[in-house]
């Protein structure tokens, strides 16, 4: 087992596992003689530490079920829990030939929650394994090789980075948030939609350039305490304040995706991280092609770019059917071919 710090926040653990099946033709026509709907060999429980506890897993392989008819084998990654609830992982299986060649690989990755497994269906036709059974089934004894990277977001994945936070005394940072939250002294009012919210004038532009500036150009033209903001939803702007006076965003994962935009647009690089860390956090097949645009689009620190198209690469044989991939052929060619490139590369 290998330690990868991928990340200050975000640490990698990469598990080998290889499992020989002994007499594997004969379980094969064990299952076939007695024509059972399900059947399936289990390897043993292997775990790792990954410094939040023991993960625990197994391997499994379906010899026979109603849609395989016998032909194919299908197999299963399996993670019985641990340490937590969910774990983040991505992972190759193969099979070791008698030259410790990697044959039939499949990569992938997912967020498994305990007791949940990822199944990939046909991993090898059972013809193929016979034709060649000296060389992929020597002594009737089938290898699987399993690489298993887990990452461990830590904790506190919702504070900000300790290196970018800013200096300053736990009482000034409990009084920002009691301002915050109590709205006492405010002198202007911040209109967002049909929304007012009430604001510290002197905080706002002490802590933010941005709002420095507007309120500056606000004075001068309009002399009043009520300032418009355009382009932003009110609780989206809620967030966004709740950072200048606290450095901490509640319940970051589910607003992330909306608020990664007003951080870069409001200049607070603690933010953005803060943001680009939620969403690589939280990535799927089904919002990983959004989430490449939205941090291309907003300038996004290039670990957690990479990261992004990292984890496309991984899962490229789905991603590269959806509708999203496809559209960046018209939408964003440029950054096709970034991906492109790399899954070429991966190949």
């Amino acid at each position: 087992m290998e330690n990868l710090q991928i990340h200050p926040r975000i640490q990698g653990r990469k598990i080998m596992y290889e499992w020989k099946i002994d007499q594997f033709f004969s379980k094969i026509q064990f299952s076939r003689d007695y024509n059972t709907d399900y059947s399936a060999i289990q390897s043993q429980v292997f775990s790792s530490n990954n410094g939040s506890g023991l993960s625990s897993w197994y391997l499994k392989i379906d010899l026979n079920n109603k849609q395989t008819s016998f032909e194919s084998l299908s197999i299963n990654l399996v993670y019985l829990g641990g340490g937590h609830q969910k774990l983040r992982a991505k992972f190759l299986i193969c099979i070791i030939d008698n030259e410790k060649n990697q044959q039939f690989q499949q990569k992938g990755a997912k967020i498994f929650k305990n007791g949940e497994k990822i199944r990939i269906p046909m991993f090898v036709l059972i013809s193929e394994l016979l034709n060649d059974r000296n060389k992929l089934v020597p002594n009737d004894t089938l290898t699987v090789s399993l690489k298993l990277t887990e990452f461990i977001v830590h904790s506190d994945a919702n504070q900000p980075f300790t290196q970018l936070r800013l200096q300053k005394s736990k009482q000034i940072v409990g009084d920002s948030a009691a301002l915050f939250h109590s709205k006492e002294g405010s002198d202007i009012i911040l209109v967002v939609g049909d929304k007012k919210i009430p604001a510290h004038k002197s905080l706002l532009m002490n802590r933010n350039n941005v709002f420095r500036a507007m309120l500056i150009r606000h004075q001068k033209n309009n002399g009043n305490d009520v300032v418009n903001i355009p382009d932003m939803n009110p609780d989206i702007l809620e967030k966004l304040l709740e950072f200048i006076y606290t450095d901490n965003v509640t319940n970051l994962d589910e607003v992330a995706e909306r608020l990664f935009g007003a951080a870069d647009k409001y200049q607070i690089p603690a933010l953005k991280k803060l943001c680009e860390e939620s969403l690589c956090k939280n990535i799927t097949v089904e919002n990983a092609v959004q989430y490449l645009v939205l941090l291309d689009r907003h300038n996004a620190d290039e670990f957690f770019l990479n990261y992004i198209v990292d984890f496309i690469v991984i899962n490229s044989k789905i991603i590269t059917q959806t509708e999203e991939y496809k559209a960046l052929l018209n939408t964003n060619p440029t950054l096709l071919v970034t991906v492109l490139t790399k899954i070429c590369n991966n190949n």
